[in-house]
């Protein structure tokens, strides 16, 4: 390849690049409000739920973490939301009985 057929096979590269393709657009005014006090409190990016989160290493037995996961991708959760819920669940239940 030479010097001006690598020029035109990468010339796509050259262009500006957005996410979706196409040419990107100004914030609207309450965009621009939404990333203003986002970023006032130094967090951009998800927002927080509840408390927000923390990794706690836990021991799950191989096959019922199979059959968790299992479940979780039939019921469209992730793996954390399965425990929360879980957690939840039996919480609630002793505060019952």
């Amino acid at each position: 390849m030479n010097a001006r057929e690598l020029s035109a096979a990468t010339a796509q590269y050259d262009r500006e690049w957005t996410a979706a393709g196409l040419p990107g657009k100004p914030l609207t005014p309450a965009q621009r409000a939404l990333h203003r006090r986002a970023a006032k409190r130094g967090k951009i990016g998800r927002p927080t739920i509840g408390k927000g989160a923390k990794i706690v290493p836990v021991s799950i037995e191989r096959g019922l973490l199979e059959r968790a996961d299992k479940f979780a991708r039939q019921h469209h959760l992730k793996r954390s939301q399965l425990v929360a819920q879980g957690l939840r669940l039996v919480m609630n239940r002793a505060k019952v009985a």
